[in-house]
């Protein structure tokens, strides 16, 4: 953590954008992606010099704010209809002021994780 302090952006804001489903998931999409790309990029490399590789570089990650997992296997469709009228709200704003080092962890078909560490944005 100590690595990523001196590359860490400055503190930003973004917007959580329409609600979309998935099979998989119910999110929000965050944007602009630059501020989110170069925190994680920052993130990225800080975590290499210290021997922790990233699973998967900058440009592959999608910014977004997860709002719900399904837990078992089933169609997108019904899931994208059931969030369909929601997706007209206004977009929210949201401030980015500090990066969490967490620990995740799966119990059962839950995740859980505790907060390690928290630096604030320059």
């Amino acid at each position: 953590m100590r690595d990523a302090e001196a590359l860490l952006p400055s503190a930003f804001s973004v917007r959580a954008m329409p609600l979309a489903g998935s099979r998989g998931a119910v999110r929000l999409s965050l944007g602009p992606w630059e501020p989110l790309l170069r925190l994680h990029h920052a993130l990225a490399k800080a975590g290499s010099s210290a021997g922790l590789a990233p699973k998967k570089p900058t440009s592959a990650f999608r910014p977004h704010l997860s709002l719900a997992y399904n837990n078992r296997r089933r169609p997108a469709a019904p899931v994208v209809e059931a969030v369909s009228g929601l997706r007209a709200l206004p977009a929210v704003e949201l401030s980015v002021s500090a990066a969490q080092l967490v620990e995740l962890r799966r119990e059962g078909r839950t995740y859980r994780w505790d907060v390690r560490k928290t630096i604030p944005l320059g």
